[in-house]
């Protein structure tokens, strides 16, 4: 047995979340690892909060105090990356090394056996695999602005059917066999898709159709069904010779994932289709080869689909069926937006608005307004950041329309403020 004490918060920058991991030990975890309790009714509602285009859900480790998690679908497994509460109790445990997406070594964790997991009052799995990483490498209170504890990853979707409403931030967990008229009747419905996935090696993968430019055909690309990245599209170039950089692109940290940071680029490519929905203009990343070497090696993928593309349907995961189930919504048709300021921010105390300047982008308007890497900002656009969530704040760097900045900023006991303006640098090749 371990037991896992409050950890010190270390700041690490973080700008989409891209976890990605493989374990270098040999083990499949049993299927079916969740169950619905006192199953008359064999389905469940959980409410989530979205962050960043993640979706976040509160659960209970050993009877611990409750914790939150990131429902990640491109994830292999349950890992904790934060501990808050006095002290976890985690089972049966050894090291193991970790390896994954970013330029760095693989790590080690503490792999955990045989741990209950329970989620609201229903949902529930006693012999758990959890693994408890020995360094704080995502540290996602940095950009999500609030304690995150980790992830629960594949053994949730295996479990079950998973109906995620992201308009109204509620998740419908269902048994999968007794709903299959159900899922029967969707199939034909004129108002869902019904697309196949695969399932291989605890992750999810779809086609997608990609087409780079006006006037070139879609070429299909296998993706990673991933609800655990908050971006749109991540694609490798590397992995196949019609996927092309963009002409016009911004050189950026894309995220961090297990080994590390990833680096690389983002540009806006023609348009992506995913089952018969046509998605014009989407921002995509594109991390360099380096950051995503051992997906390269030992995933037959080009690349992920995220959370800014699943926010824009009612989603059903149905791994039993082999099927994804979309509907568009209201945020079907907005545009896909990027972080145009060059400004990336944390906030050092989780839930407290106290925000801090991570990162400048070199040559972005904040960058060239003066704005430093560790001003601490006061106010935007005249709005006091007390009353902004971290979501709040990036949403004013996020490009919309053309737009003014005004920021208040403290560096060195000293206020100073800036004026920039953002702008669509970004534009798919013609």
């Amino acid at each position: 047995m371990l037991r896992a004490f409050k950890k010190v918060w270390i700041p690490v920058l973080l700008l989409s979340l891209v976890i990605g991991w493989s374990s270098l030990y040999a083990q499949e975890p049993a299927s079916k690892v969740f169950e619905i309790k006192r199953n008359n009714d064999r389905r469940v509602t959980i409410p989530f909060t979205l962050i960043n285009n993640l979706i976040v859900i509160e659960a209970i480790i050993n009877d611990a105090a409750p914790m939150k998690f990131i429902l990640d679908s491109g994830a292999r497994g349950n890992i904790i990356t934060s501990v808050y509460q006095e002290e976890l109790y985690l089972n049966n445990v050894n090291i193991v090394q970790l390896a994954g997406l970013g330029k760095g070594d693989s790590i080690e964790a503490f792999q955990s056996l045989d741990n209950t997991i329970k989620i609201g009052s229903r949902i529930l799995a006693l012999n758990a695999e959890v693994l408890l990483l020995k360094e704080g490498i995502f540290q996602l209170d940095t950009f999500m602005g609030t304690k995150i504890n980790g992830i629960l990853g594949h053994d949730f979707f295996e479990s079950f059917a998973v109906e995620v409403n992201y308009r109204r931030k509620l998740l419908r967990i269902y048994e999968p066999n007794a709903f299959q008229e159900k899922f029967r009747e969707l199939s034909e419905h004129r108002k869902w898709d019904a697309l196949p996935l695969t399932v291989q090696n605890n992750k999810s993968y779809l086609e997608v159709g990609y087409k780079h430019k006006n006037g070139d055909p879609f070429t299909p690309l296998r993706l990673l069904l991933d609800t655990g990245a908050s971006n749109s599209f991540s694609l490798y170039e590397s992995k196949d010779e019609n996927i092309k950089v963009p002409d016009v692109t911004i050189n950026s940290i894309i995220g961090t994932g297990l080994s590390g940071k990833v680096t690389g680029k983002i540009g806006m490519v023609q348009s992506m289709k995913v089952g018969e929905f046509i998605l014009e203009k989407p921002v995509i990343a594109f991390p360099d080869s380096h950051s995503v070497r051992r997906v390269l090696r030992i995933e037959d993928r080009k690349g992920s689909i995220g959370g800014d593309v699943l926010r824009r349907f009612k989603v059903i995961f149905h791994y039993e069926n082999g099927l994804l189930y979309l509907r568009k919504n209201s945020n079907y048709n907005d545009e896909f937006y990027f972080n145009s300021s060059g400004l990336e921010v944390y906030t050092p105390i989780p839930d407290l608005p106290y925000y801090v300047v991570a990162y400048v982008r070199e040559g972005s308007p904040a960058f060239l307004a003066g704005v430093k890497e560790g001003d601490v900002i006061n106010k935007v656009n005249g709005r006091h950041v007390f009353n902004l969530t971290m979501n709040d704040l990036m949403n004013y760097f996020q490009y919309k329309k053309e737009s003014g900045i005004f920021l208040k900023v403290e560096r060195d006991s000293t206020v100073k403020n800036f004026r920039f303006r953002i702008d669509n640098q970004l534009i798919p090749d013609s």
